[in-house]
């Protein structure tokens, strides 16, 4: 199929992830967002051999202290909510000796605004976009990120057919929290890195080999 313009707001079943840069009093703020396009699959998986990876120009020089916000209308307990997240987060701490995150607990804060704390939340957002990671920096330092998952979609745990599986979309969006940027083109497609998202979607629960080189990159083997 035709890719579409990554700003199309059409609703089709793919979500790619964009970044866009503003300045905010010192910082810049950065906008990791989820725009409606299709694209061709490539026919098999080799993400265990692909090396291909791309760094953003900022990355947290600390462990990164993370909160959940829980709340949520789909039913999920505060208990599944926190570990399908922190399972998330644990793909990325497991492949370097670094500890990249550390998760303090849920929190009542709402992510998207700049508080002192990196928040990860459902919240109402625009149509066409799944996620959005927001990144502060200052020069190549990050120093607050936050992530909302968009209640404008159904979401699921176990990677339902017509729901987004937070597992796969969250190991995603903190990949960008680790400071690796989006893939586009075809051949990185079983990346977790790969710039679309599906429905019922689960392979970017696990990390290819790019993935863990990026990683590696930023913090170390």
């Amino acid at each position: 199929m035709k890719k579409l313009k990554a700003l199309m707001l059409s609703l089709v079943a793919l979500l790619p992830i964009f970044a866009a840069v503003a300045t905010t009093y010192a910082f810049e703020s950065s906008i990791h967002g989820a725009v409606v396009v299709t694209y061709a699959i490539p026919p098999t998986d080799d993400s265990m051999t692909n090396p291909d990876y791309k760094l953003l120009s900022y990355h947290w020089y600390t462990t990164i202290n993370y909160y959940i916000n829980p709340s949520n209308k789909y039913g999920f307990s505060t208990t599944a909510v926190v570990n399908t997240i922190t399972a998330s987060a644990y793909t990325w701490d497991k492949e370097t000796a670094y500890q990249v995150f550390s998760y303090k607990g849920t929190t009542t804060r709402t992510a998207g605004r700049r508080d002192g704390y990196n928040v990860i939340a459902w919240g109402a957002y625009q149509a066409g976009v799944i996620a959005v990671t927001y990144i502060w920096s200052s020069g190549s330092r990050i120093v607050e990120t936050d992530c909302r998952m968009n209640t404008y979609y159904k979401w699921s745990l176990s990677g339902e057919a017509g729901k987004f599986d937070v597992q796969n979309i969250m190991t995603h969006e903190l990949g960008h929290w680790c400071g690796l940027a989006d893939l586009y083109n075809d051949a990185d497609y079983w990346l977790t890195m790969y710039g679309y998202g599906a429905y019922g979607e689960t392979y970017k629960r696990t990390l290819g080999l790019g993935d863990i080189l990026g990683l590696e990159a930023v913090y170390g083997p």
